[in-house]
């Protein structure tokens, strides 16, 4: 009999979506490795195969999430030259992103974060690097807008700053 071929990645990827439908349900804190192994409908161990803890899973699918995200406004905003469209791409991008996929994952890491922050863990509050993520978005945005302004469509501006603003302006819509 030959042996089953898995697909590393494609398993990690249900278990992760697994993991997002228990902490949504459950919460961040109260969900066990054997409700994402139910969920997943595979044995806790499987998910120990990929994952160390629940904050890895949680952790690695919050990066996905991002990472696809960034992706998508990448390839987007590269189907124009004109840097109005191009921040029309990304907010849009952005919007849709979170409004179909990502509210969960919004949910949850506000439930995980603020476990961290009554408990002062460490551990949670260290587990997902917005930093990275946030300079990340705020170089995309600061490149659309220098162009802009190289090309006379946005007068001259702190572009860092203005980047600063425009990403608070939309986690807080």
């Amino acid at each position: 009999m030959t042996p089953r071929i898995v697909d590393k990645e494609a398993k990690k990827i249900e278990i992760i979506h697994a993991a997002v439908k228990v902490f949504s349900t459950k919460g961040m804190v109260k969900a066990k490795m054997a409700d994402i192994a139910l969920e997943a409908g595979i044995g806790k161990g499987t998910i120990y195969e990929y994952f160390r803890s629940k904050e890895e899973v949680f952790s690695s699918g919050f990066t996905i999430f991002f990472q696809g995200m960034k992706e998508q406004i990448e390839t987007a905003i590269k189907s124009t030259s004109d840097p109005v469209e191009q921040l029309r791409i990304l907010i849009n991008v952005s919007f849709k992103s979170f409004l179909y996929h990502g509210s969960d994952i919004a949910m949850i890491m506000m439930d995980y974060w603020a476990e961290g922050i009554r408990n002062k863990d460490e551990k949670i509050l260290n587990s997902i690097n917005l930093r990275k993520i946030y300079t990340e978005f705020r170089t995309m945005i600061k490149i659309i807008l220098d162009n802009g302004m190289n090309q006379g469509v946005f007068r001259k501006v702190d572009s860092h700053h203005v980047a600063s603003v425009l990403i608070l302006s939309l986690i807080h819509i």
